[in-house]
């Protein structure tokens, strides 16, 4: 072949060798660590340790089958207290009882028998606590018997607020629940939310 078109075909048939050239060179050079061995490195994970559970004692009388002081764990429910006495008794009166709510360290806990009529009832917490001396319920701030003073223990409860629920038990009689102290000027849903594991209503008979 002659001429143009072979001048051409020549030109084509250099650029592909020097392409082939090139191509070879390439990878005779990336393969000269092929018999190098393979290094995998994997991620270190850190395990942490589950959080100790708290431990807690609470007292648990009643119309349940083992009466007496228990141990249990941070976030247990008075359902479990229950549970922890041996169970409900047949003449238990559950009905107003709050099963879903937490247990308090010191508190006590008492299952109301049906027809038993209980001095120390907290209908709002449906749970039956022993009242001790002051405004303290079974570890609880009683709204209708704590002071000022010892309200202020109370998360966002201030001088000014703690004056005025005791204003408005005075005025109004006593808290029939814990929620009932809502209708205090100043408490909404966030500050109640931040004190109902706190407090109870307890009411004389």
């Amino acid at each position: 072949m002659s001429g143009p078109a072979g001048r051409i075909a020549g030109a084509a048939l250099a650029v592909l060798a020097t392409v082939v050239l090139v191509v070879a060179a390439v990878v005779l050079m990336t393969r000269g660590d092929d018999t190098a061995p393979v290094r995998i490195i994997t991620p270190q994970t850190t395990i942490e340790p589950e959080p100790a559970t708290r431990q807690i004692r609470v007292q648990v009388g009643g119309a349940v089958v083992s009466p007496g002081v228990y141990t249990m764990q941070e976030g247990d429910r008075v359902m479990d207290a229950i549970m922890a006495a041996g169970g409900a008794r047949a003449d238990a009166d559950l009905s107003t009882i709050n099963m879903a709510r937490r247990v308090q360290d010191e508190a006590q806990y008492l299952v109301p028998a049906k027809g038993e009529t209980s001095p120390t009832t907290s209908a709002s917490t449906a749970v039956v606590v022993a009242r001790p001396a002051g405004g303290k319920s079974a570890g609880l701030v009683d709204l209708n018997a704590a002071s000022a003073l010892e309200l202020q223990e109370l998360p966002g409860i201030g001088p000014k607020l703690a004056d005025r629920i005791v204003s408005h038990r005075e005025a109004n009689g006593p808290f029939e629940s814990v929620d009932d102290v809502q209708k205090v000027a100043g408490i909404g849903p966030k500050t109640m939310e931040s004190i109902r594991p706190l407090i109870a209503a307890v009411r004389e008979p």
